[in-house]
């Protein structure tokens, strides 16, 4: 008889009645429908902890399912720490940090106040044109095909194309950096620690190349930039570059996979991007808030009740940015993409001092490419018999997503 998964034992502290043993990485509801699956987490808890661990850390977590306590903890790093959650550099014997994710208030502070203006709304404006012309000359060069492979053929390449420009790294060699961060986020085991090491020796090699050939990238401002008046040390250049690096390879194609799926789903509200273009900043950020990718992790630093719950210090807690997009009582009809919604908050980059930094980048990144879409190709739709599946504990990503063009 086939049994399902064993189930860890839940710290003494954790209440019977709040254990609820939800795996974000094997739990099938999910594959199949991730952003239903956690609305229906919210029916009978306000917060619920899972003993399946969701990361490396190997610990289970508190899972919160409301905006305002998402919000709150969001808000509150002195209580919800950022760092120490992404043991990339320990699972290899070392000890730099990604920067600035996992920095927590005073420090994150002065590296955020270091790269903001990299990735402020003027910088990202210049690269605007060459982020059309990237999104532009991809498009086109599927329109000779009957069907497409989304994530490999569009969403994969194109956000990565652009920021290994932005890092200074040679496109020609895409497929291999897209198959290190595959194995570092969305793998485990050998095969992930694997991966972490060899991202670490390419960005050593290249952060000792810029120190003898400046260059006007990222990694060239990371080795050379200050921070408290003093030159930023070799762990706190890798902390940057493996940030970036991990930051920008990820969560646009993730989200661009289910932009892409609902459109193919819905003619209707396809066909009305096509006809009115000026909808379309709009109607991403209405994307935005109904698929969600990010789960972000925080951990307790002292013992608190928040939520109705009890969480002890050291306890590890999961934040679905999805859950707090779509609480109903955030806007009516929260699940459903409403290209008239006059406007609603959303998620979608955080909250707080941790909100992503690349945001600006990424709304012109997804508005590109919808906008080359409805203009340089036929409508589309989902290939027949096609039902996509997703997974990811901390970034939600569609494993393919077949589309034939009409």
């Amino acid at each position: 008889m086939q049994t399902g998964p064993t189930i860890p034992q839940a710290p003494p502290h954790i209440p019977a009645e709040l254990i609820v043993p939800f795996d974000f990485r094997a739990d099938q509801e999910f594959s199949r429908d991730p952003h239903n699956r956690l609305d229906s987490l919210r029916t009978d808890h306000r917060a619920f902890f899972t003993p399946f661990p969701r990361g490396m850390g190997g610990q289970g977590v508190w899972v919160f399912t409301r905006a305002d306590d998402i919000r709150a903890v969001l808000q509150d790093p002195q209580t919800f720490a950022s760092g120490g959650l992404r043991p990339f550099a320990k699972a290899i014997g070392e000890d730099w940090t990604l920067i600035p994710v996992d920095l927590d208030p005073p420090l994150h502070s002065q590296f955020r106040t270091l790269l903001n203006p990299t990735f402020s709304p003027k910088s990202m404006k210049s690269m605007e044109a060459v982020i059309l012309e990237r999104a532009d000359e991809m498009a086109a060069a599927l329109a000779s095909q009957r069907s497409v492979e989304f994530v490999t053929e569009f969403a994969r390449p194109y956000p990565v194309s652009i920021f290994l420009e932005l890092l200074g790294l040679p496109l020609d060699e895409m497929d291999h950096f897209i198959e290190i961060e595959e194995n570092i986020l969305h793998n485990s085991g050998d095969a992930q620690i694997a991966a972490i090491r060899q991202l670490r020796d390419y960005l050593s090699g290249q952060i000792e190349d810029r120190r003898r050939n400046r260059g006007d990238d990222l990694i060239s401002f990371a080795v050379y930039s200050e921070v408290a008046g003093r030159p930023l040390t070799n762990d706190e250049v890798m902390g940057i570059c493996f940030m970036m690096f991990i930051g920008g390879l990820d969560t646009v194609t993730s989200t661009l996979g289910y932009h892409f799926m609902h459109l193919a789903r819905h003619p209707e509200e396809q066909q009305r991007l096509r006809d009115d273009p000026s909808l379309i900043p709009g109607a991403i950020e209405e994307l935005l808030r109904v698929y969600n990718v990010v789960t972000t992790g925080r951990r307790a630093t002292r013992d608190i009740e928040i939520a109705g719950v009890h969480i002890r210090e050291g306890d590890m807690l999961a934040l679905p940015t999805s859950l707090a997009s779509r609480d109903p009582s955030e806007c009516p009809h929260a699940a459903k993409v409403d290209l008239d919604r006059e406007s609603a908050r959303h998620s979608a980059f955080g909250f707080g001092p941790h909100r992503c930094i690349g945001s600006h980048l990424a709304r012109r990144e997804l508005t590109a490419a919808l906008t080359a879409w409805t203009t340089r190709l036929p409508k589309f739709r989902l290939k027949g018999g096609a039902e996509p599946r997703s997974s990811g504990s901390g970034v939600i990503a569609l494993e393919s997503l077949p589309l034939e063009f009409i």
